[in-house]
């Protein structure tokens, strides 16, 4: 079913709207939204200090960090076009970035990971994930 892995991919770019992240900051929570980082990640005058302010707001994430996180927001893009053209690698490849962003987000936050995670980020990654299972096709 071709058409599975294009829905879930729609429904991925429906989640950029949503939180994907709830940061606690000065006693209050502020809700990240994936638009949020994409802006952050590649618009930021602040250099790495911007980009990362959301993940810790207590320390400077260093360069290889931001590496592994920007491949990973990288790779969520391209899995959901290659998602929007069907088939299974574009949520597969989508699976692993947003895996990838897992890694960064748990080293950051540790155990309190669980805590910051918000709607838009699980309906990604279980569309994704259904899309990657149900998605069918062949080349892509």
């Amino acid at each position: 079913m071709r058409l599975l892995g294009f829905l879930s991919s729609i429904v991925v770019v429906l989640s950029f709207i949503l939180p994907w992240f709830r940061i606690p900051v000065n006693g209050g929570v502020e809700e990240i939204t994936f638009l949020a980082i994409l802006e952050e990640t590649l618009g930021s005058s602040n250099g790495l200090e911007g980009a990362f302010w959301w993940l810790n707001p207590e320390s400077v994430g260093t360069i290889f960090l931001f590496i592994v996180f920007f491949t990973g927001i990288s790779m969520i893009l391209a899995g959901i076009l290659f998602g929007l053209l069907g088939g299974r690698t574009g949520p597969g490849i989508g699976v692993v970035g947003v895996f990838i962003i897992t890694l960064v987000a748990w080293h950051v936050y540790g155990e309190g990971f669980f805590e910051v995670l918000g709607e838009g980020y699980i309906i990604a990654l279980l569309s994704f994930v259904v899309g990657f299972i149900w998605g069918g096709g062949k080349a892509l």
